[in-house]
């Protein structure tokens, strides 16, 4: 007989299958416990930011973008605010069956694409696809015309705020100011170097949209822009504008391809004006080419003739000569190691003050056979030469000065009259700081700062008081730069006028010259020191650096000496007042 089982014993698990279950029940509880811990805890700020970017939207905020100001408050560059026109293409219809209604979103239209500056049939390309629910249709729309969109009323138009850098100045602080990009971040020039200050940090707002990507409530500003920070120069725009202009007539009358300078203040190694002509547009968007560059601080030459009193200096500081002693430059050729040294005339027997009132190559070579190497390599670093002056100006370079064990007999000869070495024009303006501070080299400086620099020595108070005389003479009428002389002031300074170096084969152009002149004033008490250079002038022309760039000097340091108002002996009226008042009541005494 057959026996039935009960539907408990039916339904019973064996002890095996009992136990199969329970530990697929136990592992899929963990597995879910697992899942839930991994979410909660590993996953949450994931979980949370994919949920916040389906139910919000981050707008930026951008701050405003601080000022750029000359020494005086000048404006020299500042942001404006300009607008881009948005569009949600699911909103905007301009399409409607009642007349009244259609003639009003015909006027609507037109008005819009009037104001916008576009064809009907462009806007409508932009607004074809539906899905589309931010359409940029018009950036850098000024904020009175956006004004004028706004109260057109039309649904689903709306404005985005932004900054538009604007330099008023133009042209003649364009390579110091420099300019920003498209993305507002400085891309050359001050703009550049000070960036993270002048951009302040942006701020966000966000908006709360539903399933369709429509926008239906804005929360405040969860965090608010932080402006930039306004950036004042030690530049003078007065005397700024008055290189360039001065360099602008310079370079066109004598066909030149450029031409740079660097006015700077003696006392505190401020740079009052640093300027290159041709300049460009920062205004413009098309902003590349070769004088893009600050050429004052990119690029450089060989200093020739501007290094003479420096290698003089070095034999005066060893007491190897006097400013007294005489030189034999002969009859204008000398022959040295092989190698022809010239002058432009047989000067024959002349003082070492006359070697560099007349620029002597041959007097220069012979006073430096009186040198050792590594003394004058020595001093030419403590004048700057080979090292960058420490403005940390994008692009400055720091030139070449070879190290003097590599020299042979005729290289030592020829750094004395500055060959076989290059400068930056700002370096050469650095280097005769030392000749304005009784033998002290100056920091120089771009930006406005109570920061206290400290003076390098760099030659003794004597020596430097007797190259000032030396100096002095060059501007004389026999002198080699006579047009360099400023009207009721003693001034001093160098010429220098050079070959070009040829980039592609070597050695030198012969037909194609830098022509330079570096000189301080007034020479009883030094204020200012400036350095110009001429690239390139047209030979027929005139291109000694007498010629070219004296005038230039002479042009602005006459200005410099009004504008700060000094006096023959480089005191300033307030202060030349206050000495006679204090001689007066010691009179009375």
């Amino acid at each position: 007989m057959i026996k039935i089982k009960s539907r408990k014993e039916y339904f019973e698990l064996s002890r095996a299958r009992r136990r199969t279950v329970l530990i697929l029940l136990l592992g899929m509880f963990i597995i879910l416990f697992a899942q839930t811990i991994k979410l909660a805890v590993f996953e949450k700020n994931k979980l949370q930011k994919e949920s916040r970017q389906r139910q919000h939207r981050e707008l930026d905020l951008y701050p405003y973008r601080g000022k750029i100001l000359d020494r005086n408050g000048s404006l020299l560059a500042e942001s404006t605010p300009i607008y881009s026109i948005i569009g949600d293409a699911a909103e905007i219809n301009f399409k409607s069956k009642d007349l009244n209604v259609q003639a009003k979103l015909d006027s609507q239209k037109k008005q819009l694409t009037s104001l916008l500056r576009m064809r009907p049939t462009d806007l409508d390309k932009k607004l074809k696809n539906k899905k589309r629910r931010a359409v940029r249709l018009k950036k850098n729309i000024s904020p009175d015309t956006k004004i004028k969109i706004m109260k057109l009323g039309i649904k689903g138009i709306s404005a985005n705020k932004i900054y538009k850098r604007f330099y008023p100045e133009n042209g003649p602080v364009a390579h110091v100011v420099g300019f920003t990009g498209s993305d507002g971040n400085g891309q050359e020039g001050i703009e550049r170097i000070m960036n993270k200050a002048l951009a302040g940090e942006k701020g966000k707002k966000i908006n709360l949209i539903a399933r369709d990507k429509r926008v239906v409530g804005e929360f405040q500003a969860i965090k608010l822009p932080k402006d930039g920070e306004d950036i004042r120069l030690t530049i003078d725009l007065r005397l700024q504008n008055e290189a360039y202009n001065a360099l602008q007539k310079t370079v066109e009358k004598h066909e030149a391809i450029s031409g740079s300078a660097v006015l700077l203040d003696a006392k505190t190694g401020e740079i009052l004006a640093m300027t290159n002509y041709p300049s460009f547009n920062p205004n413009g968007y098309n902003k590349v080419g070769k004088f893009i560059k600050n050429r004052a601080v990119t690029d450089v030459f060989e200093p020739g003739s501007t290094i003479k009193p420096i290698s003089l200096a070095v034999a005066l500081e060893k007491n190897i000569i006097t400013k007294d002693s005489l030189i034999d430059t002969g009859n204008g050729k000398y022959k040295y190691e092989g190698k022809w040294i010239e002058d432009h005339k047989a000067y024959g027997e002349i003082t070492v003050k006359d070697v560099i009132k007349v620029s002597s190559n041959i007097g220069s070579a012979k006073i430096s056979q009186k040198i050792s190497s590594i003394n004058l390599a020595t001093m030419l670093k403590k004048f700057g030469y080979g090292i960058k002056t420490g403005i940390n100006f994008p692009g400055e370079v720091r030139g070449t000065l070879r190290n003097h064990t590599k020299w042979k007999k005729i290289d030592h000869s020829r750094a004395s009259y500055g060959y076989g070495m290059s400068s930056t024009l700002i370096q050469t303006a650095q280097a005769y700081t030392v000749f304005a501070n009784e033998g002290k080299l100056k920091p120089i400086s771009l930006i406005k700062s109570n920061d206290l620099k400290i003076s390098k020595r760099v030659l003794s108070p004597e020596t430097s008081k007797a190259m000032l005389t030396i100096l002095e003479s060059v501007t004389d009428h026999d002198g080699t730069a006579p047009k360099a002389k400023v009207y009721g002031y003693r001034v001093a300074g160098k010429t220098g006028t050079t070959w070009k170096t040829d980039p592609v084969n070597g050695g030198y152009l012969r037909d194609k010259y830098m022509s330079s002149f570096v000189g301080l004033g007034p020479v009883t008490n030094p204020r200012f020191v400036m350095a110009v250079v001429i690239d390139e002038p047209l030979k027929k022309r005139g291109y000694s650096g007498g010629t070219l760039a004296g005038p230039v000097f002479s042009r602005v340091m006459a200005k410099a000496f009004e504008w700060y108002s000094l006096d023959a002996d480089g005191l300033e009226l307030e202060e030349m007042q206050n000495k006679k008042e204090v001689y007066a009541d010691k009179r009375k005494l």
